[in-house]
């Protein structure tokens, strides 16, 4: 299935394609094309072999000739609307039954070149059948024409059935659909970045078409990943969407100004009818292709949720993190932003996922791509938007932590909260920022799960996560390996906190148990997980476990007894 390639039609400002009869007037012009190359082809072999025969007559008549005199075609007719009715039939059962799960699958077919060429081929040899048989029976000499129907038409016609049927059937496959879809959508993003293409977006009339046919194929893409079951075909998807919109950003500067701005065909978009409100940041910040992506990207994220998808969840995440690298890399502020704000909301459907289903696998992953997506901010020097970020993670920790009483399994995502940032500090510190960054940015950390306060109509205290305070610990190790005492004293002065909540006995009990664990811990895990079988809190640095303890017990010792 070959989908229409719009390049003639956008090198003119004065399209014929109106409103929404586009696609009835793209499907009539290549119908009408077709139909006029193959009589014309037709038309000129039966002519070539009239041209030929009367050169065969002029040098070999008698036996040959009274044999092609004798030929009969009375049974052409009916063979031709035998393999008519067989590749028709075989073809509306396939499209209709391909039709239930591919939305405009029968558009789309319409627009096939070799379904149409093939087509109109059958029903014009059927008519060159019935137009010889007449001229025959009328007494015309048409043996030439009844050659060419016999030996020629007709052969290829029933050879090519079966192939062209199987064609189809591989066509209308969902993973052959989104190919195609995706090599049409490419080639008009391309065209962008191309100095013929600078100009011509002047005319609004042009520059909404180009939109239209644009959000178009996002929207096939969409409903793509709505209607199909199978999990082979989303995922293409996704790698699709994402590749599209990371080849859109390198490109963009290309771009003709004037095709960002935003008309008819953007705002009647069903993906910007809850948007209205900032049309004019759009216009401003020149975003709505981005915009549109990454929206498509939530909606995919949140059906994968509800689904119980997660190796598709977390693709949606693997690839925006990818997304967000080739933004960082052309130092593209407002994709960056529109970025995060991505993460951020898709952190925030995970969030009440988990807690509606106390599920904590899809959190676990997107925490993992996020942190990966800050990683990549960090090494291309986008300081301020990775401290941004940085907060976000703080932010969605605590929020995990106070939903905890609702679903317990949010408990540990608070721990992998506080293992990406030090994860992050660790980072950080190796590309040597400055250390007043590095102070607030542990400070950060330092706020994630605070010592809880206890329950004063209740002889029990609040859930006390250990797993944090461990990874705090794990920090203050690596600290003391790379020569920052001050800085293992800032989270020894946190920990001391906790004095307050445990009394000073049981909380130098607990800080001997989570030694007891840092010691224990190995590098792996010995069971598998998503993101591999990593241990959160391992730490090599366990030879300086012995100093921080004294430290610990030094500044314990300073306070008064509770």
């Amino acid at each position: 299935m070959v989908f229409p390639n719009l390049k003639p039609l956008y090198r003119s400002r004065h399209s014929s394609i109106k409103g929404s009869g586009r696609w009835g007037s793209l499907i009539g012009r290549r119908m009408s094309v077709a139909c006029v190359g193959v009589l014309g082809c037709i038309g000129l072999m039966d002519l070539g072999s009239s041209a030929i025969f009367r050169i065969f007559q002029g040098f070999g008549v008698g036996a040959s000739a009274s044999f092609l005199g004798k030929l009969d075609i009375g049974f052409a007719p009916e063979v031709w609307l035998s393999v008519i009715g067989v590749t028709l039939g075989t073809l509306v059962i396939a499209i209709s039954i391909a039709a239930q799960n591919i939305p405009k699958i029968t558009e789309l077919y319409m627009q096939d070149w070799c379904s149409l060429a093939y087509m109109w081929f059958l029903i014009f040899g059927g008519c060159h059948a019935v137009l010889t048989k007449s001229g025959v029976e009328a007494g015309a000499s048409r043996i030439s024409s009844v050659v060419l129907n016999l030996y020629g038409l007709l052969p290829i016609a029933i050879l090519l059935a079966f192939p062209y049927v199987f064609y189809v059937l591989r066509a209308i496959q969902p993973t052959t659909v989104i190919e195609r879809i995706y090599d049409h959508h490419l080639k008009q993003i391309r065209y962008l970045g191309r100095r013929r293409s600078r100009g011509s977006f002047q005319s609004p009339f042009y520059r909404n078409n180009y939109h239209r046919e644009l959000l178009e194929s996002l929207n096939q893409l969409e409903n793509l990943l709505e209607y199909l079951s199978f999990k082979e075909p989303k995922l293409k998807i996704i790698q699709r969407l994402s590749q599209l919109l990371q080849i859109f950003i390198q490109i963009k500067p290309k771009v003709d100004p004037h095709f960002f701005e935003v008309g008819e065909a953007v705002h009647a978009d069903v993906s910007f009818q809850t948007m209205i409100d900032q049309f004019p940041t759009l216009h401003h910040r020149a975003t709505f292709y981005e915009q549109k992506v990454l929206r498509l990207f939530g909606n995919a994220y949140a059906q994968f949720l509800e689904e119980a998808n997660f190796d598709l969840a977390a693709l949606c995440g693997a690839e925006l993190r990818r997304i967000g690298k080739v933004a960082s890399s052309v130092e593209d502020a407002s994709i960056l932003d529109l970025v995060v704000v991505r993460f951020n909301t898709m952190m925030r459907f995970a969030l009440k996922h988990g807690t509606n289903h106390n599920e904590a696998r899809n959190l676990y992953n997107l925490i993992f791509h996020y942190r990966g997506f800050i990683e990549d901010l960090i090494r291309q020097g986008q300081q301020e938007t990775a401290q941004n970020c940085f907060r976000y993670l703080r932010s969605y920790g605590n929020e995990a932590y106070a939903l905890g009483e609702r679903s317990p399994a949010l408990y540990f995502i608070v721990d992998v909260f506080a293992a990406e940032m030090r994860s992050l500090l660790i980072l950080v510190y190796e590309q040597n920022w400055p250390l007043e960054i590095q102070r607030q940015l542990l400070d950060e950390l330092l706020q994630v799960d605070r010592p809880p306060q206890p329950d004063p109509f209740s002889a029990e205290l609040k859930h006390l996560n250990s797993g944090v305070r461990t990874l705090q610990v794990s920090l203050a190790l690596f600290y003391l390996d790379g020569d920052l005492p001050a800085f293992a004293d800032r989270i020894i002065e946190d920990l001391l906190d906790d004095c307050r909540v445990l009394g000073k006995p049981l909380f130098l009990q607990t800080m001997r148990e989570i030694g007891d664990r840092l010691r224990s811990a190995q590098p792996t895990f010995w069971e598998d997980t998503d993101r591999g079988n990593t241990n959160l809190y391992y730490t090599p640095h366990i030879q300086y476990l012995d100093e921080f303890n004294a430290r610990l017990k030094d500044a314990a010792d300073q306070i008064p007894s509770i």
